[in-house]
């Protein structure tokens, strides 16, 4: 969808990104006294799992990087402290990157003059393979847990072996959309269709929800779902469709409005305490906050769901022909609006909409299993 094309960096933007994180494993490397093999750096979050969208106004994009520290040096750390401090002092001169400051679990690289920012997180492996270059297990300070389990790498490949399953619909709807120019490569360099229905559904959230929490309280604006939450919830509910109800759709809409309807089932309760538990990790709760706010984050995570699925009902319950400037500001914002006429002639729904332009919602083919009551509704 060209309009998501618009929120991306550029391929200047991401040629700049790149040279600026391969730098930072030498340079942590050599001020921890270590080997250059013992720092690897890579890429988590939305630029692994390609669903990244800008954020609004003139803040820049939040760019993930794991520093993944191994060999002797870091043999036999306990204590978590005095390793990420060290860590910190190690990020500090920096070539561009102004002064490192400390968040929880990671130090942010603010990068000034860049349209990006880096938050870096330093790791090692966990205690089962303490030392070993191989390791993808990992753990991370944290201010309350001291160490938490983290894999974000096994967790980016569960994600992207999900999202490029397709539907049986998909062949023809490659074949209808060939001559288009509409993909985007952002790192990594693997090209991201206009039918690639789970990426893009997650981006269009990801761009709803930043324009629906913009204008709230700061205390509502914290508790909104992270990225991570929904990115796991989309790749449940996608799965599950595409493996159990390959001929149940006919479109991309009808799997985009099914899926954010499924995404609540992945929550699981017994009314006092939520998990999401990470589909690579699953001693890692992503929800492990909702546990601590008197239910504020579960009751944002539903009433933004609702939202969601009315803006999306109603947004693509119109032909393309009638859709209004308007309409699409009150889903995604003032810059999805600009982004929408940057992009013009091109519809900024075109990736979903163009094989079925106005057809409505259809039920489908085959019975749609019901979610567990163990579930946040």
């Amino acid at each position: 969808m060209e309009m998501l094309q618009k929120l991306e960096l550029s391929q200047e933007e991401r040629a700049r990104a790149t040279a600026r994180y391969e730098a930072l494993g030498r340079h942590v490397a050599a001020k921890l006294d270590m080997a250059d093999a013992d720092a690897y750096v890579f890429v988590q979050g939305s630029m692994r799992t390609q669903t990244t969208v800008s954020p609004r106004g003139n803040q820049n994009f939040d760019l993930d990087i794991v520093v993944k520290l191994t060999g002797p040096k870091v043999h036999g750390i306990t204590n978590p402290e005095p390793f990420f401090q060290a860590f910190g002092s190690a990020l500090k001169g920096i070539h561009g990157a102004g002064e490192p400051t400390q968040k929880r679990r990671c130090w942010r690289l603010n990068y000034p003059g860049e349209p990006f920012y880096f938050d870096v997180t330093p790791a090692l492996p966990d205690s089962r393979s303490m030392g070993l270059s191989v390791a993808t297990d990992l753990r991370v300070r944290d201010p309350d847990t001291r160490w938490s389990p983290s894999n974000p790498e096994e967790f980016a490949d569960w994600f992207c072996t999900i999202a490029d399953k397709r539907f049986s619909f998909h062949r023809e709807l490659r074949e209808m959309l060939a001559k288009a120019d509409t993909q985007v490569t952002p790192i990594p360099d693997t090209p991201v269709g206009i039918d690639d229905i789970l990426r893009r559904g997650i981006q269009l959230m990801k761009l709803h929800r930043d324009n629906y929490y913009w204008n709230l309280s700061e205390e509502r604006k914290d508790a909104k779902p992270i990225s991570v939450i929904l990115v796991t919830l989309a790749g449940h509910a996608y799965n599950n469709m595409v493996t159990h109800e390959q001929t149940a759709y006919s479109s991309p809409i009808e799997v985009l409005l099914e899926l954010v309807d499924r995404m609540p089932r992945g929550i699981f309760t017994d009314g006092r305490s939520y998990c999401v538990s990470n589909p690579a990790l699953t001693m890692e709760n992503f929800a492990d906050r909702w546990n601590s706010d008197r239910g504020l984050r579960a009751r944002e995570f539903n009433t933004w769901h609702k939202q969601l699925v009315a803006d999306l009902e109603a947004l693509f319950s119109e032909e393309y022909s009638k859709k209004s400037e308007a309409r699409i500001r009150s889903v995604f914002g003032q810059y999805g609006v600009d982004a929408w006429k940057a992009s013009m002639p091109t519809s900024p729904l075109q990736g979903l909409l163009a094989a079925v332009p106005g057809q409505p919602r259809t039920n489908p083919t085959t019975v749609r299993p019901q979610g567990s009551k163990n579930t946040l509704a």
